[in-house]
């Protein structure tokens, strides 16, 4: 038998390693959104391929200690402290009798079965959790029913929901204080965040960016916000792991149009294909079309696209014209102007307030964001992680003289259509660089099937990390970089 502080200590230092061991589940549970069937597809993912389980994990984006994390690292605590107590103190003869062993070497298991002890640590904590937040999410209702002057404007899409985010807030700021969320704060909680914490008694427009990766997430978010006008920006392949289709990301987007008032709202959606159309015309309200066609009811003309911005005509529905100008790069950027635009004329701004307005807009961080021009011009839209963004960086780092290069993972989340994209951003990536470095080897195989009978190079590496090493061997003064799409730790192989 183990002298009593032995046994203390091997209790407590098991508990600590336990603890230590568990950092990396409980920063995918969180990158995961705290989605226990997606922690365990990873998880599932991980143990399918071993070498992944001993393999230290590189991150980009840290562990945020926030107090759900901590009280979920309280729960597993106590969970790994009773389970030690347990076999190392309170039933030690009678396992040891029972095994034919010490049971103290018992005591490593929660270290070797860290991830399920983690597991069952956030479904016990799951319960506590959601009453916290209809707590979070009722004093949010609460702080919004006493603003009747608030107009609060909704905004989702498959991709450019961020972005357009920034840039209606700039041209809206022409006329109005408006609360903009930082970064990407489209989920319930973020939302919450952002009311109790942001909003000013002089915010006359809230801009309320909306994310979903399943049906019924905005309705969660609209349910308690309650819009009173929508905009779309966009409908396509993204997040179809969990939409399973893009009928149902059609379905899960139009629950905003669905949550604002049908009489006095206003839905505005860009004209950018079939699917977003079928969804302006079933829209039962007030709405506006923005794009590039002569049906839509504002509209951009006189187009040219630079490698230093554009320029265009925008076209208002009552038949003002402005001459814009943008440093923001790629005609699907104009496309998110022209949404923006929309709104803006919708809310009360002229054509000269929403001109000056553009001419204001500063790129996104991370979203085709030039961060460097000499020697090396490189090109930052690491947070684009869309088949339609990818192909419209493309054409913008085509329309470089110079030697192009472009540094891409792929896509994720895009269900069993995956190697489609993969392989059609092979071609378009054929068709618009002259040196690609596809970074994990057998997520990109289809990318490297697309780019069959390219002139260029291809360089296949394991990490960005790696990307960017062999940049620095490959480059010279007078190049051009696009890094498209940047992976989150959760899906690094």
């Amino acid at each position: 038998m183990l002298p009593e502080i032995m046994r203390i200590c091997l209790i407590l230092s098991s508990t600590a390693l336990t603890l230590m061991a568990a950092k990396y589940y409980v920063h995918m549970l969180q990158l995961e959104g705290y989605f226990i069937s997606q922690f365990l597809h990873h998880l599932f993912a991980r143990i399918r391929n071993p070498k992944l389980l001993f393999k230290p994990a590189k991150t980009k984006k840290p562990l945020v200690y926030t107090q759900r994390i901590i009280r979920l690292y309280v729960c597993l605590g106590i969970l790994t402290l009773a389970y030690e107590i347990c076999v190392c103190a309170l039933f030690a003869s009678a396992l040891t009798k029972a095994l034919g062993f010490p049971a103290s070497l018992l005591a490593v298991l929660p270290i070797l079965l860290v991830s399920l002890f983690v597991l069952l640590a956030a479904l016990i904590t799951k319960p506590v959790e959601k009453l916290i937040s209809l707590w979070f999410v009722s004093d949010a209702k609460k702080i919004l029913q006493e603003r009747d002057d608030l107009t609060i404007v909704g905004i989702t899409g498959s991709y450019g929901k961020t972005s357009t985010k920034f840039i209606l807030s700039t041209i809206l700021s022409e006329k109005y204080s408006v609360l903009t969320p930082p970064a990407s704060y489209n989920t319930t909680l973020g939302v919450v965040r952002v009311i109790r914490e942001q909003l000013q008694p002089d915010h006359e427009i809230f801009i309320c960016e909306m994310g979903s990766r399943h049906i019924g997430d905005i309705k969660e978010i609209c349910d308690f916000v309650h819009p009173h006008h929508a905009l779309i920006t966009s409908i396509g392949p993204q997040h179809l792991d969990t939409f399973l289709s893009i009928e149902g990301v059609k379905k899960g987007k139009f629950e905003l149009i669905e949550a604002i008032d049908k009489e006095k709202g206003c839905a505005v959606f860009a004209s950018s294909n079939e699917h977003i159309s079928e969804l302006y015309e079933k829209a039962q309200c007030k709405k506006l079309s923005a794009g590039f066609l002569e049906k839509d009811d504002l509209r951009a003309e006189d187009i040219s696209v630079g490698c230093a911005g554009s320029v265009f005509t925008l076209v208002l529905p009552n038949g003002d014209k402005a001459e814009c100008v943008t440093k923001l790069l790629g005609a699907h950027n104009i496309s998110n102007i022209l949404v923006a635009s929309a709104m803006a004329y919708a809310l009360g701004l002229s054509a000269q307030e929403i001109a000056r307005g553009i001419s204001k807009i500063q790129p996104v961080e991370h979203r085709l964001q030039i961060v460097n021009q000499s020697p090396v011009t490189v090109i930052d839209d690491a947070f684009n992680s869309s088949p339609n963004g990818a192909n419209a960086a493309l054409d913008v780092l085509g329309r470089f003289v110079g030697r192009r290069i472009i540094v891409t993972p792929g896509f994720v989340e895009l269900g069993a259509d995956q190697d489609k994209y993969h392989f059609e951003l092979g071609k378009k990536i054929k068709d618009n660089a002259d040196v690609a470095i596809l970074v994990g080897k057998k997520r990109t195989e289809k990318i490297k099937e697309g780019l069959e009978g390219f002139a260029g190079e291809i360089f296949v590496v394991d990490t960005l990390s790696d990307a960017t090493q062999k940049l620095t061997e490959i480059t010279f003064a007078g190049d051009v970089v696009l890094f498209e799409n940047d992976l989150p730790d959760n899906y690094n192989e």
